[in-house]
Parts: C-alpha cells; sequence; structure tokens
C-alpha cells in the first residue's frame, strides 16, 4: 500500500497534471548519454503520445545538440 495524504486520492497529482493539463512528469529521464557528450545546452523537444485522459502514456523525449 502507498501512504497518501488523508482525504487525496493516491497519485492524484498525475491526475490532474497529464489528462487534465497536458503536464508530463518527467522525473525518470535517463540523460546519461547528455552527460556523457557534455551537451549542456540543447533544443528539448516532447513528442507526446496522443491521447485523451490518461494518467500515463508513452512519450517521446528527444534532445537536439
Amino acid at each position: 500500500m502507498i501512504p497518501f495524504e488523508e482525504g487525496a486520492a493516491p497519485f492524484e497529482v498525475h491526475e490532474i497534471l497529464i489528462p487534465r493539463n497536458g503536464i508530463y512528469i518527467l522525473e525518470n529521464m535517463n540523460t546519461a548519454e547528455l552527460v556523457r557528450d557534455r551537451a549542456w545546452e540543447f533544443f528539448f523537444t516532447l513528442g507526446a503520445a496522443r491521447m485523451t485522459g490518461a494518467v500515463q502514456g508513452i512519450i517521446n523525449p528527444i534532445a537536439i545538440k
């Protein structure tokens, strides 16, 4: 069981950010290759999946140096 605040649903932030506002949570991105290549400045784009109302989705983040 995952603890959460009293009166709140589990993963409520995900339900608000992604489907209601289109804001993706990118805390698990692997940036090791950018660090290895010393890409300190780059253009970042996110090819979001074409889903409506989902709380998770497959996304395609791209960094162009």
